[in-house]
């Protein structure tokens, strides 16, 4: 398995070096950037499963950068703040952070949360699956044809249509049923786990309709219309 591969944007050379120790000990592959310069490359070639960034050190930009990275679905934000500035990790998450920690911090705590936030993580499949709304068909790469319910073809297409993204429940739901509330989100839910058995059943244990942070939903495997008839 490939490993986790994390990036610290950090001044403190010191403390990036402590920190990259403990985080290649955790069997990680770890990248220090020392500022907002050096994390542009990052910004626009994504390397990292997960970015950590210390508030200081990029400064007014911080925000800018963490939405930046937010807008990758494959990638995990952590932000770093002094424990007496609460307002910016506030703004932090609103901003699109997955997770704010205070500093100074427990590297053990940080391994901790990056290895939580990347069992969250949609692993990219290679594989080609087809849906037929017209026919209510889901079809994998060995041609197993599963049925679908009308609901399980609106949640599938509304998925097949955002490719490599992830979809907030409350979306779903509006497409679903043209309104989001407590009871829909309850429906959407037993939708999604009835659907994640057929797919067990006929393609084995693999996770492809995966559970995204922030209540957001993903099919893992590119899927394709198929042809009109």
């Amino acid at each position: 398995m490939k490993p986790l591969c994390v990036s610290f944007v950090e001044q403190d050379s010191t403390l990036a070096e402590q920190v990259l120790a403990h985080l290649q000990t955790a069997g990680m592959q770890a990248h220090h950037f020392v500022d907002a310069h050096d994390l542009s490359a990052q910004c626009t070639h994504p390397i990292s499963d997960v970015v950590v960034l210390d508030a200081h050190t990029l400064g007014e930009q911080r925000l800018t950068y963490t939405a930046k990275l937010a807008k990758n679905p494959e990638v995990r934000v952590v932000m770093i703040a002094p424990a007496t500035e609460p307002q910016v990790r506030i703004a932090a998450i609103a901003a699109g952070a997955d997770v704010c920690i205070s500093k100074p911090f427990n590297p053990t705590e940080l391994i901790a949360i990056i290895e939580r936030l990347a069992a969250r993580m949609p692993r990219a499949l290679q594989t080609d699956w087809t849906i037929d709304p017209v026919r209510a068909l889901l079809t994998g790469p060995s041609n197993n044809a599963i049925d679908l319910t009308a609901m399980e073809t609106v949640l599938l297409t509304q998925l097949a249509m955002a490719p490599e993204q992830a979809l907030r429940s409350d979306a779903l739901e509006l497409a679903i049923w043209g309104l989001s509330d407590f009871y829909n989100n309850k429906r959407l839910q037993v939708c999604v786990s009835r659907l994640r058995k057929k797919l067990t059943k006929r393609h084995g244990p693999e996770e492809l309709l995966a559970t995204c942070w922030r209540s957001t939903y993903q099919f893992v495997p590119r899927m394709h219309f198929a042809p009109k008839r």
